[in-house]
């Protein structure tokens, strides 16, 4: 059985029915998404959102009511005609219809600006009430922008308000930390219709048909946002007839019943009509409604039309409904429904996007817009290529001038002195900008992103990308923070990162953060069930380096069984039986595995901003990226990072190595010349460190050392080493190419080689030493 509304539908209207955008049909899955949010908001946190209408006088709209008579709420209501004397009524009714407690307050066209304005002050304190809607027009002695200014953005169901106007300006109100609480209603529902109905917008050209700063002005914004090329005309436009027959998209809202004629239109073009004009007809005499558009010649011409009357007061009051039941979520630090940046938003998001007990935060992150070439954007970059200056030569050869992150890097194989250093990073904060003011990367729904990484080593490595709170991060030494460093931190290496960071609008994140979870409960069981999230790339990696895949996490399941796995984790009484920690010793959920320095980098920036004044719980930059990885992951592999020292007598380095191990009681010392870690296993506890040097190789091993890694014994005897010998440096690299390249070049060269550390023994270490060294494993 068809609704009211199609069994209302002129004969006109039905014969073009395949070009149809159906605005009622849109409308009325609104309303049952409503409902059901509406209904799941008491049953799970016993409230009902609340809404206050005010109207001053009786708007009688005659006839311009009869196009609404039709509306149905959603399936599981009664179904019956409804016949309302005004707007204020039908909003009221179609509020109780989808759960919602509804004040409608009426008051005589004699009403005093302060008794209006005295009322709103009161509703604003009232907490029961979460949005407040002023029915326009008023009567000429009331002062209509100081009434509507008067409901604060909070309760501005109607999004009228200033801050929300200007922040659907920037970036349609898309853009990171300046969403409106609340979007008018009119041009959201112009965009919600386009875009649930297929209509693509990126690239079209835009005509905007009027200019007024509730529907006109907002909708070119949004439009914008959606990467249209728009024009706005207006009662001073030349050649208007010209201008809109360049749209391929057509918003009519000027007012003036019947303008555009069907000559004007582009062949092939999308017609939004959203004037609601009373008009007489020509032939019969009868009043009717008709809009800005004349439909009968445009709807030979257009691909899609949304006619009237046919849906886009449906559409408005359906959005209006959506405004008030996310000002009643967001009352509650809930997440909103249905408003997402890139398009409509169908599926639920969580509701809640913080859990500060285990700082984990829901991200929002930023994508390459599609049709980049991903496979040069994504660059890898890791220290390993700091001493092959040929490999970042051919990554720009093969980048050219392509969108890339190698534009927004600072590789350590080009630090130079202060000036050149201050030359490159304001390359990058202007490479940023510039890709932020081209739209090259566009903002997501809130989610986490479950990645699936292969590389030439190993067939899988899965991780999830998250968002961690600054504030439960600590690099200082015997630090018991929840993330915490599994190596060395040094302060000196943090200014150049710092210098980049400042000021920059974007993040890019280099953290691997590491998670010990043998039972795999975190990301595993979000890697079995992948096909049931949204796709968002899928390329391969560049020079031959993997293949990486991402998915979408933003579901309230997913999202709740990811952080009641975590809070399983970071258990204390588990943290003490696994670790064999002591009673004072807090747990460590994160460790940080390889990135530490950025993360410290994003540490001290935060700090800095704190004392600058920013706000402390809604900043930004107090959360930081990072990839979460199982240590346990079958591709989770640890290769051991290897040092290169440079500018030493070989000899004399060897025999300082082998007196300080004895000196610090780690002997007995024993140097196997022509023996190698592949040759000698390990026994008893010992600790090997692999020597190469040109024309020799052989093994240092200390039997008794007191610390549980080879990197951090070697580490106690080469740090203060090199700080003694002038002249002298070090690089670290992994991979046996390198070393034997630049221990080939000079006899002043020192290879020392590590061993593979065992897995299980990485967050013991940190426990009980405070963390590995610097530069002790790539990830």
């Amino acid at each position: 059985m068809g609704t009211a509304g199609e069994r209302s539908r002129s004969p006109r209207i039905s014969e073009h029915s395949s070009k149809l955008l159906d605005g009622k049909k849109v409308a009325a899955q609104l309303c049952n998404d409503i409902r059901a949010s509406s209904l799941e908001l008491q049953s799970k946190y016993g409230f009902v959102p609340g809404l206050v209408i005010i109207e001053v006088g009786d708007h009688q709209y005659g006839k311009l009511l009869q196009c609404f008579s039709g509306l149905d709420g959603p399936d599981s209501v009664e179904e019956r005609e409804m016949h309302h004397t005004n707007y204020a009524s039908l909003k009221a009714k179609m509020a109780e219809r989808c759960a919602m407690r509804v004040q409608l307050m009426r008051f005589s066209e004699s009403v005093s600006q302060e008794r209006l304005l005295k009322m709103i002050e009161g509703l604003m304190a009232d907490n029961d009430v979460h949005g407040i809607l002023v029915e326009l027009p008023l009567p000429p002695h009331l002062d209509e922008t100081q009434l509507l200014q008067a409901i604060g953005p909070s309760k501005d169901v109607d999004g009228f308000s200033f801050p929300n106007l200007g922040r659907l300006l920037a970036g349609g109100g898309y853009k990171y930390g300046m969403e409106p609480t609340a979007r008018p209603a009119v041009p959201t529902a112009i965009m919600e219709l386009l875009l649930r109905s297929g209509v693509a917008l990126a690239g079209k050209t835009a005509v905007v048909l009027g200019r007024s700063n509730t529907v006109g002005a907002p909708v070119a914004a949004l439009l914008m946002a959606h990467d249209c090329t728009v024009t706005v005309c207006h009662s001073q436009t030349p050649d208007l007839e010209g201008t809109v027959r360049r749209a391929d998209i057509l918003v009519a809202c000027a007012g003036r019943p019947q303008m555009v004629r069907g000559s004007w239109i582009k062949p092939g073009a999308v017609v939004v009509d959203v004037g609601m004009n009373s008009a007489a007809d020509s032939k019969t005499g009868s009043v009717g409604i008709v809009g800005d558009v004349c439909f009968d010649e445009a709807v030979k011409v257009a691909s899609k039309i949304a006619p009237v009357p046919g849906g886009m007061g449906h559409m408005s009051f359906a959005v209006l409904l959506r405004n008030a039941l996310n000002l009643a979520r967001q009352a509650r630090s809930l997440t909103k429904i249905g408003i997402g940046p890139s398009g409509h938003e169908t599926f639920r998001c969580a509701d809640q996007l913080l859990f500060p007990d285990i700082g984990l935060k829901v991200p929002r992150i930023l994508l390459p817009r599609k049709g980049l070439d991903l496979t040069k954007w994504c660059v890898v970059a890791c220290d390993q290529y700091t001493s092959q200056p040929e490999y970042w030569k051919d990554v720009k050869d093969f980048v050219g001038e392509a969108p890339s992150t190698l534009h927004l890097i600072f590789p350590e194989v080009y630090l130079g002195d202060k000036r050149h250093n201050q030359l490159i990073i304001q390359g990058i904060k202007n490479k940023m900008y510039e890709f932020d003011r081209d739209r090259l990367l566009v903002p997501q729904h809130p989610g986490f992103v479950l990645i699936d990484r292969k590389t030439p080593l190993v067939e899988s490595r899965k991780g999830l990308l998250v968002a961690l709170d600054l504030e439960l991060y600590s690099f200082e030494k015997g630090s018991q923070s929840l993330i915490r460093p599994t190596e060395k931190t040094i302060p000196d290496r943090l200014p150049p990162r710092i210098l980049i960071r400042e000021q920059a609008p974007l993040e890019l994140p280099h953290i691997l953060v590491l998670i010990d979870d043998p039972e795999q409960t975190v990301i595993e069981p979000l890697m079995a069930k992948k096909g049931s999230f949204e796709q968002l790339y899928d390329f391969d990696l560049m020079k031959k380096s993997g293949h990486l895949a991402g998915w979408h996490v933003a579901a309230s399941d997913s999202v709740d069984g990811i952080v009641r796995a975590l809070r399983r984790l970071a258990d204390p009484q588990r943290f003490r039986s696994r670790y064999g920690a002591r009673a004072d010793q807090g747990p460590i959920l994160f460790p940080v595995g390889d990135g530490n320095h950025s993360l410290a980098t994003a540490k001290r920036c935060w700090e800095d901003l704190k004392m600058r004044g920013a706000d402390p719980e809604r900043h930004p930059a107090r959360h930081a990226l990072v990839e979460l990885v199982n240590i346990h992951d079958p591709g989770m592999t640890f290769e051991p990072i290897h040092r290169l020292v440079f500018g030493v007598d070989v000899e004399r380095a060897l025999k300082a190595m082998a007196k300080d191990f004895e000196a610090r009681g780690w002997g007995p010392v024993r140097v196997v010349e022509g023996a190698s870690l592949a040759s000698t296993p390990a026994s008893g506890g010992s600790h090997r460190v692999e020597f190469r040097t040109r024309g020799r190789r052989g093994l240092v091993v200390a039997e008794r050392p007191s610390m549980v890694l080879e990197a951090a014994t070697l580490t106690a005897w080469l740090d203060p080493y090199l700080a003694a010998t002038e002249g002298s440096s070090v690089d670290y690299v992994h991979g046996e190419d390198v070393i034997a390249a630049r221990t080939a070049e000079a006899g002043t060269t020192l290879a020392l080689l590590l061993p593979i550390m065992d897995k299980n023994d990485l967050v013991k270490t940190v426990v009980q030493e405070g963390g590995p060294p610097r530069q002790n494993l790539p990830m």
